[in-house]
């Protein structure tokens, strides 16, 4: 039940962040290549680890754009 519930709690951070992306930078949004909203690990023959490192991927992301974000626009330097 625990192994459930992390990875509801894991797909739930990896939607928010491309949803964050969606919604702050819609040019790089559209450029992801797969949106999780209905990706299983348990069935896809994905390890857990690999939807880890991709949610690590997509936060580090964010961070890069938000920073190289011109003031008060959603547009990239």
């Amino acid at each position: 039940m625990q192994n459930k519930r992390k990875g509801n709690q894991l797909m739930k951070g990896i939607f928010d962040l491309t949803l964050s992306f969606q919604m702050e930078f819609p040019v790089i949004y559209d450029n992801l290549s797969e949106t999780p909203l209905f990706l299983d690990y348990e069935n896809k023959g994905m390890s857990k680890i690999e939807f880890e490192e991709y949610y690590k991927f997509l936060k580090v992301q964010l961070r890069v754009f938000e920073k190289q974000r011109l003031p008060g626009r959603n547009i990239i330097r």
